[in-house]
């Protein structure tokens, strides 16, 4: 670290309104090899400092523009300029002149006119004692891996800052900085690419906020970040975005991308604390609130949070007894065939039954238990519940069916992992193929090399391998081809609005053609609607699982369903496709009506719908050849659905129904591609059963040379 530090401290500012007395000061530092700036007055000084930093400052404090120890006042308040030894220079001669400079914090005090080899020997004796503080002070408050001020030093800064904010009134954040699944990176990774990982972090930390702020680090992975004079939490928001853009960029270490992100919480002084202790405190308790809301965002503290954090300590106190106390039970949600309908699996998902509190959301205790180093047991523990569980359905004839069961980053890593999992095997008497195995798409990613290897054992075991969450995190595809796995797992954030967002749907369609290319099946997590069924069915889903067949159940609720063989309808897997089917969208029910008269003699299936929400109900469960829909609708004009509806289902004809006062928009929605033809309001029946028809040829035209193509 000395090379740091290490270096000939040569930069001097003079603060003199004399021009003659500060040209031959000036003039013989010059001559000695120092650099030298003069300005004539205190606001030039304190513009300079912030620009250049000198290493000693020479201030005539009998300053025409104001008070000359005012302005080292403030100079000496900001943590940053706090170390830089003042020379002051006076032709006042009185003690209490003296006095008070040296209780400003002045090195030296010389009177005017004074002898320029004695100001030479006074400005060398203590330039050379700021060198040999600096070394030394360098040490003892910087972190040694980072060069970063370590805790001594935050504390020291954040004290000044506070007792400056408090005298002038300002205020100042403070912002507690965790990187998120840090342990993961060590444990997997090495601690080698660990430090280089956070040497890299405390190099981008500071470029995201100004100079005059400190960046520090605590130990470990968490650091903090003292912003001085914050006007409003604007500011502060903006450099905390800063921060989490600039962490979640990916790090290059030996030739490989390393991905993290960052947890952040704040507090303020002075209203969220008085004291440096109160701020960081927390700060902290920010930040935790930060990682239960899912990582890589910022919270601020707040009253209500110093309750959630008693709470959070009295549920960390629980749950290290929990396991040995028998509270924690497994829920069992089913997966369905998309061909069959049939339950082909079931998903053992851990709950939490406390005492008190009933039955404790995963959401609330399973970070806590990665964090605080239970997973691994309680983990170990849901394994052998689901193989016996398992087992005993299997001896009892209620269903034989493969369990999963999902694995933390924690086990995963285990260097007997397979191990524990051929031990479990042996112990319960469950065959390996009635074991699945779901590791989340972030984790595999996390050291591919590592995963394949550990998968590739579990595979020989005879385990079937699932990664969970599919889509959400950074999938290299040419390592994903190397996986042994039987399954994908789309995320449900693609399945909750499939029927209605084409981005989802083409994700959807992309993540199911990429997996059956690669020979996997694909799961759809949280179906909770008979659309979305439909229309995962219809492109090619295999399996589903969500609340609209089952939400996750007991082991007797879960007996139940299996014994009754419970299964979904045929009807429901899949689009109907009905010759001609015409879907007319209008918020109008007279008009609705109204169209259908006119149809009458078409020889077609008619569906209506009275918003743009019940059509993409209907797209999804019905195969639609034509759309009549009015362009004025409340929330989703004509347009804009038919638009979202020409990349979700391209073959439909789609008509609109306008007035005159929406040709021009109508036109450019033509020649766009998003509508096939328009109808002024009011139409004429035979003018409205020939466009229908036309229509209609149209549709089945193209799905003929489709499948020709095909063919």
């Amino acid at each position: 670290m000395g090379e740091l530090v290490d270096v000939k401290i040569d930069a001097i500012l003079i603060v003199d309104d004399s021009s003659s007395s500060a040209e031959a000061l000036s003039g013989m530092l010059a001559g000695q090899g120092y650099t030298v700036w003069v300005v004539a007055d205190g606001a030039q000084a304190l513009r300079e400092i912030e620009l250049h930093a000198p290493d000693l400052i020479v201030f005539d404090i009998g300053q025409p523009d104001a008070d000359g120890f005012a302005i080292c006042q403030s100079l000496k308040a900001t943590p940053r300029n706090a170390e830089i030894p003042i020379v002051y220079v006076s032709a006042a001669n009185d003690t209490a002149s003296k006095v008070a400079a040296f209780e400003l914090g002045c090195v030296d005090y010389l009177t005017k006119p004074y002898a320029f080899d004695e100001m030479l020997v006074r400005i060398q004796f203590h330039l050379k004692q700021k060198h040999v503080y600096d070394l030394l002070g360098f040490r003892a408050g910087h972190d040694a891996l980072t060069g970063l001020p370590n805790r001594n030093l935050l504390i020291d800064r954040l004290q000044q800052a506070v007792k400056h904010a408090e005298r002038y009134e300002r205020r100042v954040a403070v912002a507690y900085i965790d990187l998120d699944k840090f342990k993961f990176i060590n444990d997997s990774l090495g601690h080698e690419v660990g430090d280089q990982v956070l040497v890299e972090v405390a190099r981008r930390l500071p470029l995201c906020v100004r100079d005059s702020d400190t960046v520090a680090r605590l130990g470990g992975d968490e650091f903090v970040v003292v912003l001085y004079d914050q006007a409003n939490e604007d500011i502060t928001v903006n450099a905390m975005q800063r921060i989490l853009h600039s962490i979640a960029e990916p790090i290059v270490v030996n030739g490989s991308e390393i991905r993290t992100t960052c947890s952040i919480g704040f507090s303020f002084f002075p209203q969220d604390g008085l004291d440096v202790e109160t701020l960081l405190k927390n700060a902290d308790a920010a930040m935790y609130r930060a990682k239960e809301l899912g990582r890589n965002n910022f919270q601020f503290f707040t009253d209500e949070l110093t309750a959630h954090i008693n709470e959070r300590v009295a549920l960390e106190q629980s749950l290290r007894g929990a396991l040995e106390r028998g509270e924690f039970v497994l829920h069992y949600q089913p997966k369905v065939d998309l061909r069959s309908g049939k339950v082909v699996g079931l998903e053992a998902l851990l709950r939490w039954n406390h005492p008190t509190l009933g039955m404790v959301a995963p959401l609330r205790f399973i970070p806590l238990a990665e964090e605080i180093g239970l997973m691994q047991q309680i983990g170990l523990w849901a394994m052998r519940a689901a193989c016996r569980q398992q087992k005993e359905w299997q001896q009892g004839k209620v269903a034989d069916l493969p369990i999963a069961v999902n694995i933390s980053s924690l086990q995963f890593l285990q260097n007997d992992f397979t191990d524990l999992v051929t031990t479990v095997l042996q112990e319960t008497g469950v065959s390996p193929q009635s074991l699945e195995l779901e590791i989340s798409e972030t984790l595999s990613m996390q050291d591919p090399h590592s995963t394949i290897r550990v998968l590739t054992a579990l595979r020989n075991l005879g385990v079937r391998l699932v990664v969970d969450d599919f889509g959400t995190g950074y999938t290299n595809l040419s390592f994903l081809k190397q996986f042994p796995l039987d399954t994908i797992k789309l995320h449900q954030s693609f399945v909750r609005d499939i029927e209605r967002n084409p981005e989802d749907l083409a994700i959807s369609d992309a993540v199911i053609s990429m997996a059956h290319s690669l020979h996997l099946r694909v799961t759809a997590e949280g179906v909770e609607s008979g659309s979305q069924l439909a229309l995962l069915a219809d492109r090619g889903c295999d399996e589903m699982q969500g609340n609209y067949f089952s939400a996750a159940v007991s082991d007797e609720q879960c007996a139940e369903l299996l014994l009754e063989q419970r299964s979904l309808p045929m009807d429901r897997l899949g689009r109907k496709h009905t010759v001609r089917t015409l879907l007319l969208v209008d918020d109008e029910a007279k008009v609705l009506s109204a169209i259908e008269r006119s149809l009458n003699a078409q020889a077609c299936r008619i569906l209506r719908a009275r918003s743009a929400v019940d059509a993409f109900d209907l797209l999804a469960t019905n195969e639609v050849g034509v759309i009549v829909c009015d362009q004025r609708m409340p929330k989703m004009t004509g347009i804009e659905f038919l638009s979202r509806i020409r990349r979700m289902y391209p073959r439909t004809v789609r008509i609109i129904l306008s007035g005159h006062a929406d040709v021009g928009v109508v036109a450019d929605a033509i020649n766009l591609g998003a509508v096939y033809k328009f109808l002024n309001k009011p139409w004429e029946q035979a003018e409205l059963c020939k466009i229908i028809e036309e229509a209609f040829a149209k549709y089945e035209n193209d799905r003929l040379m489709e499948i020709a193509s095909i063919g």
